[in-house]
């Protein structure tokens, strides 16, 4: 019996080299914390870590967010209003009180404010009742409203 080196032929080479590219990149894509998401035809990575925080961290991210957006739409109509705000302008009463001249754009502002805020809950993997949830006991428990300011504060958000 002859004794041979073992050799792969070129194609063989080729895949097994290709194989081993994309093992390395998945396991410190895996390492990194990121996770394929399709979405269509297109692909793209979410961080896994993120996806796995506690719901109450994703509700303080999504909350913040949420309240820059609330601000800028604000901030918007006070241009059109001229600074002069009805309390919760975004309720159906509250928008009757705006001037009829400008009452179609605050509608729009408002629905505007309303979609982005249900993407902003959505993106944070959480559903609107969960949202809704964390908002009444941060509205009624004081304790919950520290621990929403250390988690901000822990989270460096602001």
């Amino acid at each position: 019996m002859m004794n041979r080196p073992f050799s792969l032929s070129a194609r063989t080479q080729q895949v097994l080299t290709h194989s081993l590219l994309v093992g390395s990149l998945s396991t410190i894509a895996v390492l990194c914390g990121w996770t394929p998401s399709f979405s269509g035809q297109v692909a793209s990575f979410d961080s896994a870590a993120y996806a796995q925080e506690a719901p109450f961290t994703r509700y303080v991210r999504a909350a913040v967010e949420i309240e820059k957006t609330r601000q800028r739409l604000l901030d918007q109509v006070k241009q059109l209003t001229g600074g002069s705000v009805p309390s919760n302008v975004c309720h159906a009463d509250n928008i009757e009180k705006t001037n009829p001249g400008i009452r179609d754009q605050v509608k729009g502002i408002c629905n505007t404010f309303a979609a982005q805020a249900g993407q902003i809950v959505a993106r944070n993997n959480l559903k609107r009742e969960e949202f809704n949830q964390f908002q009444m006991k941060a509205q009624q428990d004081a304790n919950v409203r520290s621990q929403i300011k250390n988690e901000i504060q822990r989270l460096g958000l602001r």
